[in-house]
């Protein structure tokens, strides 16, 4: 490739990161014309020049693995054998040499969705190669390179294909290492987040599930250490698990359900994680209702969580006749309360959660929360706004709405 080539390739690049609409919209027609081969070319070389501004490092990455992604049948097949051994090479040469942390998970990122587009339909992995550097990387003292492994793992868990049977006790061992780590916090959220990963990815394998269900525990207390740390990567990762995957977290549901609960409570945290934490018995509700019904302590717990995010509500007098909500109130805590006791009373019946709803709101009333001694005025006279709420979100959809007559 001409130097000269290369450079107006580099000067492309900052076009495409550039403020400016017009030259922004120019650089990417003219990208656009690059034939895909060329691009890939390119971009290595983009990734690979440390002279390079980070930034367009950067979105050189971003745009080879977006390449990969869109257009993999179009672009890699036409190069020619030595130079996708080539380019196999140099990504993972470029993981094991890169110092900055951000643009080795992009080329992660880029490794993990060429591994994806190179395996068959039949699920032969066509690049061993990679299989061996992330066993590798996961063993390795470099911390870099272990998360590499994992992130490359988290990104792309069906990476063993039709061998992953065969590497079951390996991939274990791994992330049951990685999550014991307590020196490299990022070490244990990685590994939390790629066995979510791997469940979800497993879903309808259920001796897998059964298989994998002692890593439970160490993807909790991940999720707990990394809430504190102000990440809620594995946080959402239990979401996910909830909402498709309920039947893994039986056996530790009990200790799912109140680490949950703890989080929602612990006003420390973010509106966002509490919100999150509350998300997952929410969710449960929905897609394991009978599994829940069996913990009606966590359910008679969770409810006046729910009720005190509905009075999380900032001092406005004319809150309560407002027809419409405010763009910024969709993500407080009182919509998600609100939302999430509809969401239960839906999912367990009315019968179960109406008579702990009432409980706890007689409680409210009598001893409003802290902040909230406005409680009688904002619910109503004996209680009619509460009736007229609980009235609208539950008509047609339960068929104990008579209770509240």
């Amino acid at each position: 490739m001409a130097a000269a080539e290369q450079e107006q390739f580099y000067a492309l690049l900052g076009n495409l990161l550039s403020p400016d609409n017009a030259v922004r919209k120019q650089a990417e027609e003219t990208y656009e014309t690059i034939p895909g081969p060329s691009k890939i070319t390119y971009l290595l070389q983009a990734i690979r020049n440390n002279a390079t501004p980070e930034e367009a490092r950067q979105m050189a990455a971003v745009l080879l693995r977006r390449l990969l992604s869109s257009a993999f049948e179009e672009v890699y097949p036409a190069l020619s054998p030595e130079d996708q051994t080539s380019v196999k090479s140099e990504l993972l040469l470029f993981i094991q040499i890169e110092v900055q942390s951000t643009m080795r998970k992009k080329i992660c990122d880029i490794v993990a969705e060429l591994a994806r587009n190179l395996l068959d339909e039949e699920g032969n992995n066509q690049w061993p190669e990679v299989l061996k550097f992330l066993f590798d990387s996961v063993s390795s003292q470099d911390v870099g390179l272990r998360e590499a492994a994992l992130h490359i793992f988290w990104n792309f868990p069906g990476i063993f294909g039709n061998q992953q049977q065969h590497y079951l006790e390996v991939i274990k061992r791994m992330l049951v290492q990685c999550m014991q780590d307590q020196e490299h916090p990022s070490i244990k959220t990685l590994s939390a987040r790629a066995a979510a990963a791997f469940v979800l990815a497993n879903e309808l394998n259920a001796p897998l599930l059964k298989h994998f269900a002692d890593l439970l525990p160490g993807i909790l207390q991940a999720l707990n250490d990394s809430c504190y740390q102000n990440d809620d990567s594995v946080l959402k990762s239990l979401v996910e698990i909830a909402d498709s995957v309920p039947k893994y977290l039986r056996p530790h549901l009990e200790a799912t359900l109140q680490l949950t609960l703890k989080l929602c409570a612990d006003t420390s945290l973010s509106n966002m994680q509490r919100q999150l934490a509350l998300e997952v018995i929410v969710a449960l509700s929905e897609t394991a209702a009978a599994m829940l019904r069996k913990h009606t302590n966590i359910i008679a717990q969770a409810i006046p969580q729910m009720l005190a995010m509905m009075v999380d509500l900032e001092e406005d007098e004319d809150w309560a006749n407002a027809d419409e909500l405010a763009d910024d109130d969709f993500d407080s805590n009182a919509v998600a309360g609100e939302s999430a006791l509809d969401r239960m009373a839906c999912g367990l019946g009315g019968k179960l959660v109406l008579p702990m709803i009432k409980e706890h709101i007689m409680q409210m009333l009598q001893n409003p929360p802290a902040g909230c001694e406005h409680l009688q005025n904002l619910f109503g006279i004996k209680g009619f706004f509460i009736k007229e709420v609980l009235l609208r979100s539950w008509a047609n959809r339960t068929p104990c709405c008579w209770l509240l007559r």
